[in-house]
């Protein structure tokens, strides 16, 4: 493993978010005022959301938030498929902290222990984070909506290969930890404004049903109808289907929050770039004692299923 960096500074303030601390914090509030209230009748354990600049996808992304606004979690895990650099294996920030204009943000050592422990492939590469807003773009969002939490930065390497595994680690954790898993995704890439819409609505929907297989299935199908311009349909796809695969094994569903593109916020409507708000939740009022028990039943039965563009507005 890298030497392991104590603190990871901001590199996304000032492009996809405002660098100023008043200026964000004003941000922020407009973004949670314009969101309404969360309609979900159940505990919400993941969130798919986008991570292009605020004034492209902050919108969609407050839907999310919004569901989990005022909620306490042990530590927030975010996911994402490497933006920034190619590499095997999955990296997990180990130890130290994250900052944002509005303030530090401790990761949660012990978690991210038992991630890194859990596979030879998962390991940390700094390079990996320092430069990626994939999961940046989400810090000053939680930070507004729950306040204090401790963080678990991954970054997902290699395509198909290890989200089985991640997702089974992520289980294990969630049966004693109060876990916000979060899935940092744009969706499709640069078609245009109508043919993203009618894609992105089919990949939100593969999404909803929580089967991987539709999933790729869909977008296989996606990528047959050589759509002008397109060049993904969902740019973190392995970090979906973790969180897939946990909703699919903690029997919980899936719901879709909202969706816009960038052609909604001013931007150009013949390349455009789409994003979706997604829930996933256990319906019902959901106590620490039956999580540990529904993680207890889960783990045999995943054991038995288991037989790049950095502009702004992506």
């Amino acid at each position: 493993m890298e030497k392991k960096a104590k603190i990871r500074p901001p590199s996304a303030a000032g492009q996809f978010y405002p660098e100023d601390k008043k200026e964000l914090e004003e941000e922020l509030n407009r973004l949670m005022a314009g969101s309404p209230a969360s309609r979900i009748n159940g505990e919400v354990f993941g969130l798919l959301l986008p991570h292009a600049s605020y004034v492209f996808s902050g919108a969609v992304a407050a839907l999310g938030m919004k569901a989990v606004e005022g909620k306490k979690f042990d530590a927030v895990i975010i996911l994402a498929d490497s933006h920034y650099e190619y590499f095997e294996g999955v990296s997990v920030w180990p130890e130290g902290e994250w900052e944002t204009p509005l303030g530090k943000i401790e990761v949660d050592k012990e978690i991210a222990g038992k991630i890194i422990s859990s596979s030879e492939g998962f390991v940390f590469r700094q390079s990996v984070h320092l430069f990626d807003h994939t999961i940046e773009v989400h810090l000053p969002l939680l930070q507004k909506t729950l306040g204090r939490f401790k963080l678990v930065p991954v970054v997902i390497g290699s395509e198909g290969k290890d989200w089985k595994k991640l997702a089974e680690v992520i289980l294990d954790i969630m049966k004693k930890r109060r876990v916000l898993v979060i899935a940092s995704s744009d969706l499709s890439h640069y078609p245009p404004y109508g043919e993203a819409k009618e894609a992105d609505q089919a990949v939100l929907g593969a999404i909803e049903s929580l089967d991987d297989k539709i999933l790729d299935k869909s977008i296989a199908e996606l990528e047959k109808k050589n759509i002008p311009n397109a060049q993904t349909f969902l740019c973190s796809r392995d970090s979906a289907k973790v969180l897939m695969e946990i909703a699919r094994n903690l029997e919980g569903k899936a719901k879709i929050l909202g969706y816009a593109n960038s052609g909604d916020s001013g931007g150009e409507k013949d390349k455009v770039v789409g994003y979706g708000s997604v829930a996933f939740f256990k319906e019902g009022d959901l106590a620490l004692k039956e999580k540990e028990e529904l993680a207890d039943i889960a783990k045999p039965r995943w054991r038995a299923l288991s037989g790049v563009n950095r502009l702004i507005s992506s």
